[in-house]
């Protein structure tokens, strides 16, 4: 379903035990609810026929309530399927959208795994003020809220409005979320099938030699000092998976200090690039600039092997292009970029699917949950907290006490 493709890399045998003892140890673990993802699909599917037919739905989420479903929808979901999110509190644009929808027509999903994310309920607020304001029933008549069980500002108004819920478990992170109802609940919704998400991610769980070899290739880059990761897709389909990826990795590796106390481990800075539009900017900075950075290439058969050919070339210089497809052109230029940065002394990998679909979508989110799972057992660092992005909402929600209004 996934394969790991290099020929020319080599894997240190001592950090590949490493990483293997690193995945042994997350498998022992019970507080981690992410290996055991997806879960109660039933429920899921039932919301999703009891959500009325050609609603527009709104998702209200931000970070992991977001960004997997966007990976989601971008990479399998029918191309008028109708799913707005709504992730961010830029109020030009949040109510230039707003302003844009028929509001008759919506049904809004609020996901928030703690239930008190500050952006997430203050666009719910807002979103109800809209719906007053046309004379239409307010918020809790027309959402679904995605969250823990746990009492929580989100699920007491949902509670006492009857709004129906559905679980985030509360051993699974949010940005290790995409395979509960965060991300299922909108993909039942487009009409995809949500037992091949978990036909992928089961898969995904028996590959020790996929995951434990992903994982030493970050280690190995580590020790190399390569201190940003590419994660570079030959896809337009994964772009949006390249930005959950960012979070997950972020969030999980950089940390202050390890399990002990004593000082982290450094962990790379994620970056997630376009083939082939990012050939024409950031693949000068990686050629000619500091040999600092590793790169994962995403590759799809799909994407390489459809679409007509070229008949008969217009331009000067296109005769290469003659009787080759577009697809053939992209695939060329993947294995020519791998092969010019080998030759430059850059180290790569690339992660190859035949197509992709719910299942290989399925793998890939849980193929990355548990390499970086193995990471954070073998560099012994907690992979599942993020002090650092706290520490931003604390100092928000301060700064907001002092506004006068």
């Amino acid at each position: 379903m996934i394969k790991l493709t290099n020929p020319t890399l080599r894997t240190d045998p001592k950090i590949l035990k490493k990483t293997e003892a690193g995945l042994a140890a997350l498998r022992l673990r019970s507080d981690l609810g992410f290996m055991q993802l997806p879960l109660n699909l039933e429920a899921i599917q039932t919301r999703a026929a009891e959500i009325k037919k050609n609603s527009q739905i709104v998702v209200l989420g931000i970070g992991g309530s977001a960004l997997g479903i966007r990976a989601i929808l971008e990479a399998v979901a029918k191309p008028d399927t109708k799913i707005l999110i709504l992730d961010n509190v830029d109020s030009f644009s949040f109510f230039k959208s707003i302003d844009a929808l028929d509001l008759k027509t919506c049904h809004f999903l609020i996901i928030s795994k703690s239930g008190q994310t500050i952006e997430t309920l203050t666009q719910a607020e807002f979103v109800d003020q809209a719906l007053l304001k046309k004379s239409l029933p307010g918020l809790a008549k027309v959402s679904t809220v995605v969250s823990e069980f746990e009492n929580n500002p989100l699920t007491e108004w949902a509670r006492k409005e009857n709004v129906p819920i559905l679980e985030i478990p509360k051993n699974v992170g949010g940005r290790f979320s995409v395979l509960t109802p965060v991300g299922l609940l909108p993909a039942a919704l487009a009409g995809l099938d949500l037992n091949k998400f978990s036909q992928g991610a089961n898969w995904a769980k028996k590959q020790d030699d996929l995951i434990t070899q992903i994982s030493a290739q970050a280690l190995m880059s580590f020790e190399r000092d390569e201190w940003i990761s590419l994660f570079w897709s030959y896809c337009d389909r994964l772009q949006s998976f390249g930005f959950w990826l960012q979070q997950l990795w972020a969030e999980s590796l950089a940390k202050s200090n390890n399990r002990v106390g004593q000082k982290a481990p450094r962990a790379s800075t994620p970056i997630p690039c376009k083939g082939s539009t990012d050939q024409h900017s950031i693949l000068q900075q990686v050629m000619e600039g500091q040999r600092d950075k590793f790169v994962y290439f995403f590759r799809v058969l799909e994407s390489e092997s459809s679409g007509p050919k070229i008949q008969k070339s217009l331009f000067r210089g296109q005769e290469s292009m003659k009787q080759k497809s577009m697809g053939e052109l992209f695939a060329a230029q993947a294995e020519a970029i791998r092969e010019s940065m080998a030759h430059a002394q850059i180290q790569s990998v690339t992660c190859f699917a035949e197509k992709l679909d719910e299942s290989s979508l399925g793998a890939l989110f849980m193929l990355f949950q548990l390499v970086i799972g193995t990471l954070g057992e073998a560099m012994n660092i907690n992979a599942y907290d993020q002090p650092g992005v706290e520490a931003g909402k604390i100092a928000t929600k301060k700064l907001l006490s002092t506004i006068q209004n």
